[in-house]
């Protein structure tokens, strides 16, 4: 070992994305076990590898952008964490190099259970459950009473990652809302501008309702970020979700139809109590998804390679 703590080194992908702000959490979380060092990927070095005592990558792809570094990285392969965090980034011609690089990782971790059962029966070793949490400190309900008027409905991530048809936001978010008299869509979209947290939190504590049509997704951050600022959600069963969502009690489930969402979106818009009482369940689970608990899953990954 390197130091009194064990070194393990995060690799992640670009500044102030899921990625980033998931490392931060589990630096706060995790410090008092390891000592841990943030690179980004632009910045890895060879001796920051060398150092490490466990190397982790969130998703297999990032591998493919190392580089000279790659070699470093198959002599270190002993103690590397890969993750699994898309169905869609072990798909077509990416499948067979993507399961060749998670089998020959240590350890192999992903961030939901339809994950799991997607890819353990293709894997060689037993992957390790590692759900994203939220911050909940942060992210809180506003202290400011409802405003009073339209239906605001929120939608908030990447048109390029992953694809508008994949996210569903032109063929099923837009025509529902667009369906439902007396509702106004609002977006956080990351090709529109760039939102810092703050922002973020901003921007979920203004709408009444958040809305996730897509096909798949590892977590829906976002999902658990408005249900922190005790947003109800009206969701896909993607991801996390149909752990998260109890449906009727802090969300809705819909299917992937402009049709239901719209129908969904009216029972919400007509029964304001009915929204707030969604509102109010869908903070109180996400107290229970918070990094402080969920961190222990990551730790118990770690444990299996440094020690």
């Amino acid at each position: 070992m390197n130091s009194a703590r064990p070194v393990v080194l995060f690799v992640v992908n670009h500044p102030n994305w899921a990625h980033d702000l998931k490392t931060d959490a589990l630096t706060r979380c995790l410090s008092e076990n390891y000592e841990i060092i943030k690179r980004y990927q632009r910045d890895l070095t060879r001796a920051d590898i060398h150092r490490a005592d466990c190397v982790l990558f969130y998703f297999w792809l990032q591998l493919e952008a190392l580089g000279v570094l790659r070699g470093a990285v198959e002599q270190k392969r002993d103690r590397i964490a890969l993750g699994i965090c898309s169905h869609l980034e072990l798909q077509g011609e990416n499948r067979a190099r993507g399961l060749a690089a998670l089998n020959a990782a240590r350890a192999v971790f992903v961030n939901s259970e339809l994950l799991r059962q997607e890819f353990q029966p293709l894997l060689t070793r037993t992957a390790h459950f590692t759900p994203n949490g939220v911050d909940t400190d942060f992210f809180q309900p506003s202290r400011r009473a409802p405003k009073a008027g339209a239906l605001r409905v929120g939608w908030a991530g990447s048109l390029l990652n992953h694809s508008p048809e994949h996210r569903g936001l032109h063929d099923v978010i837009a025509p529902a809302v667009d369906a439902v008299e007396g509702a106004e869509l609002h977006l956080a979209a990351r090709e529109q501008r760039w939102r810092d947290k703050d922002e973020m939190r901003a921007f979920y504590q203004s709408i009444d309702v958040y809305i996730c049509a897509s096909l798949s997704e590892g977590t829906p951050n976002p999902c658990l970020e408005a249900a922190a600022c005790g947003v109800p959600l009206v969701t896909t069963r993607v991801g996390n979700m149909p752990q998260f969502v109890r449906d009727g009690e802090n969300g809705l489930f819909i299917e992937r139809s402009a049709v239901d969402a719209a129908a969904k979106l009216r029972r919400l818009r007509d029964d304001p109590a009915f929204r707030l009482k969604l509102g109010a369940a869908a903070r109180t689970t996400a107290e229970a998804w918070d990094w402080r608990r969920l961190a222990v899953h990551y730790d118990e990954m770690l444990r299996t390679i440094v020690q």
